[in-house]
């Protein structure tokens, strides 16, 4: 067989431009965890939204996104400006991101039930549309920086470890700011409305820092007089028939529904059922930011001996696990607590530093089948199962706490079925995904040496010489083998 030539790839990435991009993982979890972990607590306490209204709007939100995602991508895999492919899409996002943000944490007064809840609702749309200008260009530039599986992984783990200190501000630090205002005399109100407004311009102004920082980085992989011009719907149809990507994808998907039912019910399980007050929980809490940040470490120099699809299925299993097994435990002291944080950051610093990297792998898959590399479209179906996962679970957060007759007014005061339905959900609800997702990474078939055969030929392909498929046929649609 022969091929066209396309451009050789440079494989190893600059420090300089790996902490640049990686800066991106801040202003991510800045906008989605914050978002994630706070804005039902605030809508359901603060604003007279009820809890299935809440739920419900979120998940429209999510949902709204998931479509905007694809959208977002394939635009993005056809932009051609002096900014580049990517790095325009990072532009356009500052503003919306910026306004949608601070208003979604603000109160208008006078407004009528029906109205805050259009009012709150179409501040979600504007918030996520926003966030998918931002998101999908940003996690799609990480695979067109090199070619390398191995230097992939690396600025992935990279860009992890700055999120985990994104993590510490957006999910642990917020309580913090909360009793800073309160102490100055704000009302409980006022306290998050401030916070959600600092949050915001930190978000925004590490995105303009990561803007302004990769310039040059994106490498053009394709010969854009060769690549044969298609729809969008065949882009879709091409990229979602990959198998290890639909894998990675699914995997994703059981994973965020966990992660979103751990992460939206974070605040209510630490002030309600363990009884922390505010800065306790920030304690507690901080050891996601900081135990991810080993954890990850540690992964940095074990993948490099170890194939990371094996790595990524023992650790997150055992996470699911372990959780599973704190659904039974009176989880009554902060010391207990803490214990049940440190066996969910090594799932949650496994999947946020490898599930990505697997899915980046897939794009050579498709590169080798079509000669085209679609990191956009391929990144926006990604996501889109990861917004499902989080519409799923705020969905079923709102409508269990609507049925078991949460009160806002209560606090830890309600009933103990309440109180019980939200360790469930927390611990063995949120674990069972994790299992699930490990199990389908059993299933993923683009392991470390059948992707090195597959990245061998597709140089081969590349360069115009004789290549065949030796090794990782199977990986391949069947009229490609």
């Amino acid at each position: 067989m022969e091929a066209n030539n396309l451009n050789q790839v440079p494989n190893k990435v600059s420090f300089a431009k790996k902490i640049g991009y990686s800066i991106g993982g801040a202003t991510d979890t800045l906008a989605y965890d914050f978002v994630a972990a706070f804005l039902l607590f605030f809508l359901t306490n603060f604003t007279g939204v009820s809890p299935a209204w809440a739920g419900a709007i979120l998940t429209i939100g999510v949902i709204w996104n998931m479509f905007s995602d694809p959208i977002v991508g394939n635009l993005s895999d056809r932009t051609r400006t002096r900014f580049g492919k990517k790095r325009t899409w990072l532009l356009i996002a500052i503003i919306p991101l910026f306004v949608s943000y601070l208003l979604l944490f603000t109160k208008i007064s006078g407004l009528s039930s029906g109205a805050t809840n259009i009012y709150f609702l179409c501040m979600t749309l504007l918030f996520w549309l926003s966030y998918s200008c931002f998101s999908i260009p940003y996690y799609s530039m990480g695979a067109s920086m090199t070619g390398d599986n191995e230097e992939r992984t690396k600025i992935r783990m990279l860009a992890q470890i700055i999120q985990y200190i994104g993590v510490f501000f957006s999910t642990v630090a917020p309580t913090m700011f909360v009793s800073f205002f309160k102490s100055g005399g704000c009302t409980d109100y006022q306290a998050w409305h401030y916070t959600a407004w600092l949050e915001g311009c930190l978000c925004v102004a590490t995105l303009i820092v990561v803007f302004l920082s990769t310039k040059g980085i994106e490498i053009d992989f394709e010969d854009e007089d060769q690549v044969e011009k298609t729809s969008f719907f065949k882009d879709a149809a091409a990229v979602l028939s990959i198998k290890p990507y639909l894998m990675a994808t699914l995997s994703s998907l059981m994973f965020r529904i966990g992660y979103c039912l751990f992460l939206t019910t974070m605040v209510y399980f630490l002030l309600y059922v363990v009884g922390l007050s505010e800065m306790r929980m920030t304690i507690c809490t901080s050891i996601i930011s900081f135990g991810g940040i080993i954890v990850i470490t540690i992964l940095m120099k074990v993948i490099e001996k170890y194939d990371k699809a094996k790595v990524y299925t023992v650790l997150v299993m055992f996470s699911g696990i372990a959780m599973i097994v704190f659904n039974f435990v009176n989880v009554n002291s902060m010391g207990i607590a803490c214990l049940f944080c440190v066996f969910y950051v090594i799932g949650s610093s496994a999947y946020w530093s490898i599930n990505i990297p697997l899915m980046y792998d897939s794009i050579e898959v498709d590169e080798f089948q079509s000669g085209k590399r679609r990191e956009g479209t391929m990144m926006s179906f990604f996501l889109f199962c990861q917004k499902g996962g989080y519409a799923i679970a705020a969905a079923s957060i709102g409508a269990v706490l609507e049925k078991v007759g949460y009160d806002e007014t209560l606090g830890a005061n309600n009933p103990e079925h309440v109180l019980n339905a939200i360790q469930t959900m927390i611990c063995a609800a949120a674990g069972i995904f994790f299992v699930l997702s490990a199990i389908i990474i059993i299933l993923y078939p683009l392991k470390k040496d059948v992707y090195k055969k597959l990245y061998a030929q597709l140089e081969n392909k590349r360069a115009g010489k004789a290549y065949n498929t030796e090794g990782f046929a199977h990986v391949l649609n069947k009229k490609y083998r």
